[in-house]
């Protein structure tokens, strides 16, 4: 089992960000957001890197065997909207394999197929044009990019109704102390709250203004 996985499985979004903030990593990815709502994943990337075809011809890639159970399968296509590199028959294979979701700096399509089976699918927007011989792979498990974010390979993605954000592995433990810090200290003021406190004095008592900062 992935201890840090399943303990970021267990915590708002909001709050890994807030960790990330303290701790001065820029992780939120902006402009990806769910392809449709109720969704709450968390797995380590499996990461592939797009260009555009040259005058030889190259593949969108086979790579969805290689995605380990529990994956999310990252695909960087440069936020490309004019051409898609996701579509029903990888959301099949990624359903049957236990895929846990896919994130795109780019397109999806086959949109009713993915609903329809209730796989979560997080990119930029949504288009029916093929990405084929209009992009290819140039990287499998390759440092990529959502938009301004980095992403390597083994680094943990979490996806919710709130959008997508990336802990790199190699500070995924203390984030996931910090985001607990954060969480608890929230669940503490709306107890204080509901029990008749002021938000200002709440807020103070469990130091909410220094949830965030660093240093």
């Amino acid at each position: 089992m992935d201890k840090i996985v399943e303990g970021l499985r267990e915590l708002a979004s909001a709050s890994v960000s807030d960790a990330l903030d303290r701790l001065q990593i820029h992780g939120q990815a902006q402009g990806i957001l769910p392809l449709a709502y109720g969704h709450h994943v968390v797995g380590r990337a499996f990461t592939l890197h797009y260009v555009p075809c040259g005058t030889v011809k190259g593949t969108v890639g086979d790579y969805i065997d290689d995605v380990p159970e529990g994956g999310v399968v990252v695909l960087d296509n440069g936020g490309r909207l004019d051409c898609t590199v996701w579509g029903d028959i990888l959301t099949t294979v990624a359903c049957q394999r236990n895929i846990a979701a896919t994130v795109i700096h780019g397109v999806c399509r086959d949109v009713a197929g993915s609903l329809d089976l209730s796989y979560p699918l997080f990119a930029r927007g949504r288009f029916m044009r093929t990405g084929k011989d209009r992009v290819q792979v140039d990287g499998t498990n390759v440092p990529i990019t959502l938009g301004d974010v980095q992403v390597k390979p083994g680094d943990i993605v979490m996806g919710t109704d709130d959008g997508v954000l990336v802990v790199p592995q190699e500070k995924a433990e203390q984030v996931l102390d910090l985001a607990r810090e954060v969480a608890e200290a929230e669940a503490r003021i709306v107890a204080a709250i509901r029990g008749g406190s002021r938000l200002d004095e709440a807020r103070k008592q469990h130091n909410y203004h220094k949830l965030q900062s660093h240093g």
